[in-house]
C-alpha cells in the first residue's frame, strides 16, 4: 500500500480558494484560471508521447466539477450554467494534452455548454503565446544569469535516486551544455542530463498511472529531476520574463475584458513556474505532491473581486490536486477539495491579512513583468 506525504495531514482543507469571508464583504466577479495540463503518457512513449491519458482526463473533468460547485456557491454561475456569448473563454496551446486538458474541464465545469476550445496553430504546432520563439538579441544575457553548476550541486542526491531506480547514468560534465533552445526560450538538457530527465518523467507518470510503487522520498527525487529545467527558472528572473511575457499579456486582456467571467487558459509546466517568477511570487509552500513547484494539474487562479467599498480586488491562488488524490482516483469535490495555497507577491502589499490586492496593483506588476532591458516583449 502506498503512503502518502504524511505531511499533508496538517493542511487546513477549510481554506478553500474563492473565499471571501474577509474584514470587507467581496463579490466575486471574475475568475481567470491558468492551469498546467492533467497527466500525459511519458516524453519517451513513442508514437503516444506527450499525449493527456484517460486518467488525465478523469482528473479534469473532476477538477472542473470542483470548480463548477465552488463558482455555483459564490454566485457566478447557476446549476447548469449556459453562459452568453463572451462570458467565459477557453484557450490552449495547440497540442493534444493541453487542449484535451481544457474540453475536459469545460465538460465538468459546463457539462451542458458545449463550450469551444479556441486554439490558434494547427494539432501539433507551437501557439508562440506559450512558446515563444527565442530572441537572439537577449542569448547572452540569458545565459550569463544561469549558474548550472550550482544547479546540478544542490541535486546530487536526487540524481544518485533516479540512477539508481531507472539504470540512467548522469555526467556532471553535461552541465556545460545546457543552453537556450534555439526553437523557443526555454532552457535544454542535452545527452546524459536529457536522458535522466526523460527516464525521470517516465517514472513519475508511471507512478501517478498506478503502475510502480515507490517511497514519498523517492518520489520527492524523481520529481525534482523529472522538471530541473522548469525548476531552475524560478533562479532565471530573466529568462521567467522573457518566456512569461506573451501569457501575461493574455491574462492581462482577459481581466480586462468587458463582461468575462471565466476564463481558462492551458499550457505547460514551463509557463507557470515562468509566470509564477516573472510576477515575483513569494516562496511558497506545496503540501500534498511530490512537485515542488509545478504540480500535475496545477492552476494559478486568479479571482477578481468587488469590495463593499466599490472597488476591485484580486486574489492568488494555487490549487492543485494531491498525490493521493491521483493515484487512488479520488473524487475531487467540496467535500474532499484538491489542495490550495494563497500565492503572495514580493514587495506589494495587500490590504489585509489574507493577501488581497488592488487590482489596478496586480494589473501593474503584470505590465511591468513584460519589460525587460526596456523594451516590452510582448
Amino acid at each position: 500500500m502506498k503512503k502518502f506525504l504524511s505531511t499533508v495531514i496538517i493542511f487546513v482543507v477549510a481554506v478553500t480558494f474563492l473565499s471571501v469571508a474577509h474584514a470587507m464583504d467581496y463579490q466575486l466577479e471574475q475568475v481567470v484560471v491558468f492551469s498546467r495540463h492533467n497527466l500525459r503518457n511519458s516524453l519517451k512513449a513513442g508514437d503516444d508521447r506527450g499525449l493527456l491519458t484517460l486518467r488525465g482526463g478523469e482528473m479534469e473533468t473532476l477538477m472542473g466539477q470542483y470548480f463548477e460547485a465552488r463558482l455555483r456557491q459564490l454566485g457566478l454561475f447557476p446549476k447548469n450554467a449556459q453562459p452568453a456569448v463572451g462570458e467565459v473563454r477557453f484557450y490552449a496551446n495547440s497540442y493534444q494534452r493541453t487542449i484535451a486538458t481544457a474540453k475536459y474541464f469545460s465538460a465538468g465545469a459546463f457539462p451542458i455548454a458545449n463550450i469551444p476550445i479556441d486554439y490558434h496553430r494547427a494539432l501539433g504546432q507551437k501557439d508562440r503565446v506559450f512558446l515563444p520563439p527565442t530572441d537572439p538579441a537577449l542569448v547572452k544575457k540569458l545565459q550569463a544569469e544561469a549558474d548550472w553548476k550550482k544547479s546540478f550541486d544542490s541535486m546530487s542526491k536526487e540524481f544518485a535516486t533516479v540512477e539508481r531506480l531507472t539504470g540512467e547514468k548522469f555526467n556532471p560534465a553535461d552541465i556545460n551544455l545546457m543552453k537556450i533552445r534555439t526553437d523557443v526560450v526555454e532552457w535544454g538538457a542535452q545527452n546524459s542530463a536529457k536522458k535522466i530527465g526523460l527516464a525521470a518523467d517516465a517514472l513519475l507518470m508511471d507512478y501517478y498511472d498506478g503502475k510502480v510503487s515507490y517511497s514519498d522520498a523517492e518520489m520527492r527525487d524523481v520529481a525534482r529531476i523529472s522538471s530541473f529545467t522548469i525548476n531552475a527558472n524560478f533562479d532565471h528572473p530573466l529568462t521567467a520574463k522573457v518566456f512569461a511575457a506573451p501569457v501575461l499579456a493574455v491574462i492581462s486582456d482577459e481581466l480586462n475584458t468587458p463582461g468575462r467571467k471565466f476564463s481558462f487558459i492551458c499550457g505547460h509546466d514551463s509557463n507557470l513556474s515562468n509566470i509564477l517568477a516573472a510576477i515575483g511570487v513569494e516562496e511558497y509552500t506545496l503540501p500534498g505532491t511530490f512537485e515542488w513547484r509545478v504540480p500535475i494539474a496545477s492552476k494559478l487562479v486568479i479571482q477578481k473581486l468587488r469590495g463593499s467599498d466599490g472597488n476591485e480586488y484580486v486574489k492568488l491562488s494555487y490549487v492543485y490536486p494531491s498525490a493521493k488524490q491521483i493515484v487512488n482516483r479520488e473524487m475531487i469535490n467540496l467535500d474532499n477539495p484538491p489542495m490550495i495555497v494563497t500565492l503572495k507577491l514580493r514587495g506589494l502589499q495587500t490590504v489585509d491579512a489574507n493577501g488581497i490586492y488592488k487590482l489596478s496593483d496586480v494589473l501593474q506588476r503584470l505590465s511591468d513583468a513584460q519589460v525587460v532591458d526596456g523594451r516590452r516583449v510582448a
